[in-house]
């Protein structure tokens, strides 16, 4: 019997980015984390949980133009906030609808679409795809509710989520990355 996931990695995305991440899964779930950088420069550090179910439970998210935080609560809805620069006040959401599979999605981000495929890998055969409702946190800043993101299973290890690149995830739902390698986390 193997134990719970806990892997570092890093390589390069279909768009030539640098993404360093790692994946530490516990009794609570799976802790999914991501640096993601574009000619040595940091566009974002990603911090995403994902409950023992695979569902949506916690995001944290730095990029230039602030800091977000967002949860699901239990009646159904999702809060969260922006904290940006230059902005007077604090940007929440707070009872946006999020039913239990909903998903967030944030553009640019290899583990989020990482994790999405992951919670899915079990249900959707190879060549079917099955649509979400999902919060997406684009590039710009803006915040939407789309009530029906894509999730496709192109081949056994392939996927696409929405509008990102194809990528690939590994049995275990660990991205495997052009030129990437992988380390334990913990020392034996």
């Amino acid at each position: 019997m193997t134990g719970p996931t806990r892997v570092a990695g890093w390589g390069v995305t279909a768009d030539g980015s640098e993404v360093t991440w790692t994946i530490a899964e516990g009794r609570r779930g799976r802790r999914w984390r991501e640096v993601l950088s574009r000619a040595g420069a940091v566009e974002h550090a990603l911090l995403l949980e994902t409950a023992p179910d695979g569902r949506f439970s916690h995001l944290e998210l730095a990029r230039a133009d602030g800091l977000w935080t967002f949860h699901p609560e239990a009646d159904g809805t999702l809060h969260g906030n922006h904290v940006g620069r230059g902005e007077v006040d604090v940007r929440h959401v707070a009872g946006w609808p999020f039913g239990p599979d909903d998903v967030m999605m944030i553009e640019d981000s290899l583990v989020g679409p990482a994790a999405i495929a992951w919670s899915r890998a079990a249900s959707l055969p190879v060549g079917s795809r099955q649509m979400v409702a999902a919060v997406v946190i684009a590039g710009d800043g803006a915040l939407e509710p789309v009530p029906a993101l894509q999730v496709e299973r192109l081949t056994a290890t392939g996927w696409r989520v929405g509008s990102a690149p194809p990528f690939e995830l590994d049995a275990a739902g660990l991205p495997v990355l052009a030129g990437g390698s992988r380390r334990p986390l913990e020392v034996d």
